[in-house]
């Protein structure tokens, strides 16, 4: 293997990925089999090419620029495609302060939310409302984005939602523009609460609340 250490050369060094899919096969998500097969064949010409040539009716020399993967899960084609989103919400996205707060959970629910997996596009909004919960007791509307983690920085399993909140909020009627702030402890309780209840269905669950 060279020395620049890619997902690409490291599923094929020593033929990782496919002793691993012969053991795993029966167990692997399609979505992982579809990524994988993505990285393994950015670059090329397999997946299709734009052939260039020269202008010079005497010239036969062509180049075949192979197309890209576009998976997000790439580690070229990820990394740009981070670089556009970025430049796209820098234009979107109120220019104002901002507070990065992360909803973290039990370890014992990690599994859970792992084995259901359409409840991972409810938990972002259920971080969502435990934001607007506090801001709506001033009577504020706040600006939101979050993103969903299912693994954690040493690559386990860790579900958790990274949030961006405005440190601003504008009233119902676009009238005032207040300062506004979110204490971590006051959150984390809301947040365990709106948790815990949305799994106990004892109540409407906190994702679909209004």
């Amino acid at each position: 293997m060279s020395n620049q250490y890619t997902l690409k050369s490291i599923l094929q060094h020593n033929q990782n990925w496919w002793t691993f899919y012969d053991k795993y096969k029966n167990i692997i998500r399609v979505a992982i089999l579809v990524n994988v097969i993505k990285w393994l064949s950015c670059g090329l010409t397999i997946r299709g090419y734009q052939e260039f040539s020269c202008s010079n009716p005497n010239c036969t020399h062509t180049k075949r620029v192979p197309f890209t993967c576009k998976s997000r899960a790439c580690s070229s084609c990820g990394k740009k495609a981070t670089e556009i989103w970025i430049h796209k919400q820098n234009n979107v996205l109120p220019q104002t302060d901002w507070q990065h707060i992360t909803f973290t959970m039990p370890a014992q629910l990690w599994d859970f939310f792992w084995l259901n997996r359409p409840l991972l596009n409810k938990i972002a909004l259920l971080a969502a409302n435990t934001v607007k919960t506090l801001a709506a007791n001033k009577k504020l509307i706040p600006g939101i984005f979050a993103v969903i983690h299912t693994f954690g920085r040493d690559l386990k399993k860790n579900v958790h939602v990274h949030l961006s909140t405005t440190l601003w909020g504008i009233s119902k009627d676009a009238a005032q523009f207040k300062k506004l702030f979110f204490p971590q402890k006051l959150l984390m309780k809301l947040w365990r609460y709106g948790v815990m209840r949305s799994l106990t269905f004892s109540e409407k669950p906190i994702w679909l609340a209004s």
